[in-house]
């Protein structure tokens, strides 16, 4: 699955937008259609990956139903890039993604399915009209 920054699942619209930049990509362990020699489904952890490639923080509404609990592992703000100290969030919290930056989380708590669905704090997120060529464009006549 794929989250916009305020913790809806992307639309339509906003693939098609030249603004989009920072996005969530769901990683879910358990629904892989790979199996064992024994014909078993191989289950796994799910982790989230966020993406910010604008210049400029975005706070990320983190996805799943109430009662859901993510462990920040990676952050590539930080200078080691994989925490020594992980940090723990709730499903509707926000993370601060830095610009350009990435962020990996691991889910420690409740649910797969559930943390496949839409934030329970989810946000409207409103991205401008311009494309990138029409926003360098802008700021250089600034």
């Amino acid at each position: 699955m794929w989250f916009n920054p305020g913790g809806s699942e992307m639309s339509e619209e906003e693939w098609a937008s030249p603004f989009v930049r920072c996005l969530g990509m769901l990683l879910s362990g358990d629904t892989m259609d790979v199996l064992n020699f024994e014909g078993e489904p191989i289950r796994d952890d799910t982790f989230l990956l966020l993406i910010n490639a604008h210049y400029e923080p975005i706070p990320f509404v983190l996805p799943g139903q109430e009662h859901i609990e993510w462990q920040l592992i990676l952050d590539t703000m930080e200078a080691d890039g994989f925490l020594r100290e992980p940090r723990k969030f709730a499903s509707g919290d926000d993370i601060d993604l830095g610009g350009r930056a990435a962020c990996l989380l691991q889910l420690v708590s409740g649910a797969q399915a559930q943390a496949r669905e839409e934030s329970w704090k989810k946000r409207h997120v409103e991205f401008p009209a311009l494309s990138a060529e029409e926003e360098r464009a802008r700021g250089k006549q600034r």
